[in-house]
């Protein structure tokens, strides 16, 4: 699946768990603590939202930021969200899981086309990667991008 179709599935995701949970655009940006404009650009994929704000939409929706990658009700068990940063947590996974697949941090950066300083960054979690990124990263470690996410928020 394209990159940009995933980005519109995500809207399609979050304009679904909001409603479920009986909110308005304006609710669920005052819950999040982003801008209505945000939440509206979010829902029609006119914006891909960084680590920061998919996990604040997320929870303001009252759902794990995995499940706006997931399509459905995940099959798999979730992990329990770890506390601490949300970037640091989804660093430490990118590492673990870009070792699991045997790839250098320049073979990731060149399968995903991303800078292969972008990559030590993140994995360090002093950068918030965005949608585009994770999705980008989990294609090329060949995993579902919610995996990515696994204990993060």
């Amino acid at each position: 699946m394209e990159i940009e179709e995933q980005v519109r599935r995500f809207g399609e995701r979050l304009r679904e768990r909001r409603r479920k949970a009986g909110l308005s655009q304006l609710a669920l940006a005052e819950r999040a603590g982003v801008d209505l404009a945000a939440v509206s650009f979010l829902e029609r994929a006119k914006r891909a939202p960084n680590l920061n704000t998919l996990v604040r939409v997320a929870h303001a929706a009252g759902v794990a930021p995995s499940a706006l990658l997931e399509d459905g009700e995940s099959s798999r068990r979730p992990a329990a969200a770890r506390d601490g940063d949300p970037l640091k947590l989804f660093g430490a996974n990118l590492r673990n899981v870009r070792d699991d697949a045997g790839m250098s941090q320049e073979a990731l950066a060149q399968e995903a086309k991303l800078d292969r300083a972008a990559i030590s960054i993140i994995e360090r979690g002093t950068r918030a990667a965005n949608l585009r990124t994770i999705l980008k990263l989990a294609r090329a470690l060949r995993v579902p991008p919610a995996s990515l996410l696994d204990g993060v928020g």
